[in-house]
């Protein structure tokens, strides 16, 4: 088996699994609709109260109590300016994205009318008087988080609800292109059964249901998220319901009553987290387990969290997310040295008795099979193993493959330069160098393992042309991934010319 094509076989698979991502989901016992569908409508126009700290601008609906827009101040739109990517809200057309909460019963029959009891810029206060509810929206200690206080004084007790709606259009203000609109966004429950639950709204066809105490439910999607976050003081029932007559999924919980005075709660304060899916905020959320793992990173998630980490901790000395792609690319080929030259000594084997096995191949062209038999004879008495260049580079496929889809999530890299013409690691090369340095490469990786056996012309010919298709791929794809995978080539051709060298194989096809 030639490495050449376990090599290029990696790179397809890189292709296919950007497009088809796993999903999962259960759906059990119905909960109550009223809430779901009494609250779906933001509820007039009204007047917007904007709160507004160092890294959020939130907008709130006097009148229905809704969030309606969450602006990341420190996550602009375009590079060197101000204006902040929205998570939630809507545009004409295309995404509606809003947050609600109040009591299950109260929201049954009508829509409370709010008026603004007080507003100053990080704090809003909301009542209704008519029907005895009261509101409060602030932010919280800490970042990129809300607390939503709900009261309820009618003398009547209801379960205390929060829920996110959203419909299935892309998330605004965020670039386009084939790539961007094939990442995730759909549902994540985290569950005591389950730590990361998810499932792509478009794959939400039955009410989705768990009663957890603590836990979370998000609506993730590239780069950033909204999530209403439990606390194990209290037991809730979280939900997600398919798609409405009007277009919008919801997602969120219901509170359920005291276990120790089976009362509902006549007051309750909310936890909202609406920011970007970086690892260091998510993981050292206060009360909340697991959060970190809303940062999609493919089937091998467990070899990419310590890696992202790594990657941390390396920027952290280097300033450069770019160069910290590159020291992290070989650290991670250096702890595999001894597995790729094993591997490259095989190869090197095979490439000095190329000549001795074509001879072979020549003698008995009219019987493939006799041929067959004698090129495997020669490999035993010369203590060549066909496979032996191939079996070491299995174990290192799925930490490459990992840290491939780790960089592809990564908020870090999104308007993050490295040098010269490369300004964005989350957009692609706008030279097409490194694409083209990416073929490059790979025609020379190509020269230096020894032809298949008994390949035919066709195949051959297959070959030479897959540089020119891999690098036509990598122009869509993000720099930093293709920095990633350029760095990756590059010291894999290093070390197998360095083996070559040492065992006295060509370098030249």
């Amino acid at each position: 088996m030639n490495p050449r094509y376990i090599y290029f076989s990696v790179v397809l698979l890189f292709s296919y699994l950007l497009f088809f991502q796993w999903n999962s989901g259960q759906a059990e016992k119905a909960v109550e609709q009223e809430v779901v569908m009494a609250a779906a409508e933001v509820g007039g126009l009204g007047n917007i109260a904007t709160l507004e700290n160092e890294y959020l601008k939130v907008g709130v609906n006097t009148i229905s109590g809704s969030i309606v827009e969450a602006r990341l101040k420190q996550f602009p739109i375009y590079p060197n300016t101000s204006r902040g990517v929205r998570v939630l809200g809507s545009e004409e057309g295309g995404l509606k994205y809003y947050l609600k909460s109040g009591f299950s019963g109260l929201n049954k029959n009508q829509h409370i009318p709010y008026s603004v009891d007080f507003v100053d810029g990080s704090k809003v206060v909301l009542v209704s008087k008519d029907v005895g509810v009261k509101k409060t929206i602030a932010f919280s200690e800490t970042p990129y988080e809300l607390t939503i206080l709900d009261e309820n004084s009618s003398g009547v007790s209801y379960r205390p609800f929060v829920a996110l709606y959203r419909n299935e259009a892309l998330p605004v203000d965020m670039p386009t292109g084939i790539f961007s609109n094939a990442s995730y966004r759909g549902v994540a429950f985290n569950t005591a059964e389950d730590p990361y639950n998810n499932t792509r709204l478009t794959s939400i066809d039955e009410q989705q249901l768990y009663r957890e105490r603590g836990g979370w439910v998000a609506f993730i999607q590239k780069y950033f998220m909204a999530s209403v976050l439990g606390s194990k003081s209290f037991e809730y029932t979280y939900f997600a319901n398919p798609k409405t007559e009007s277009g919008l999924f919801s997602m969120g919980y219901f509170v359920e009553p005291s276990l120790e005075t089976f009362q509902m709660y006549d007051s309750f304060e909310h936890r909202v987290f609406i920011g970007p899916k970086t690892r260091d905020i998510l993981a050292e959320k206060e009360g909340v387990e697991d959060l970190e793992l809303a940062i999609d990173m493919g089937w091998f998630w467990f070899l990419a969290q310590p890696m992202v980490w790594l990657l941390g901790k390396i920027n952290g000395f280097v300033g450069n997310w770019g160069l910290s792609i590159i020291l992290l690319t070989f650290v991670i080929k250096g702890l595999f040295w001894p597995l790729s030259a094993k591997g490259f000594r095989s190869v090197a084997k095979m490439r000095l008795h190329q000549g001795d096995v074509a001879e072979i191949r020549d003698r008995y062209k009219n019987d493939p099979q006799k041929a067959q038999q004698e090129t495997m004879s020669f490999y035993m008495k010369n203590g060549i193993n066909p496979l032996g260049g191939c079996l070491p580079m299995l174990p290192q496929f799925p930490f490459f493959i990992a840290l491939f889809f780790a960089l592809r999530e990564s908020v870090e890299l999104r308007h993050a330069p490295f040098a010269l013409w490369l300004q964005d690691l989350s957009a692609p090369d706008p030279l097409f160098v490194l694409p083209i340095l990416m073929a490059f490469i790979m025609f020379m990786t190509q020269r230096l393992n020894p032809p298949m056996p008994g390949q035919d012309p066709t195949q051959a010919a297959v070959m030479k042309f897959m540089p020119i298709m891999f690098s036509i791929f990598f122009i869509f794809l993000p720099s930093g991934l293709v920095l990633y995978s350029v760095t990756n080539s590059l010291v894999t051709y290093a070390q197998q010319v360095l083996i070559y060298k040492k065992t006295g194989a060509s370098l030249s096809g």
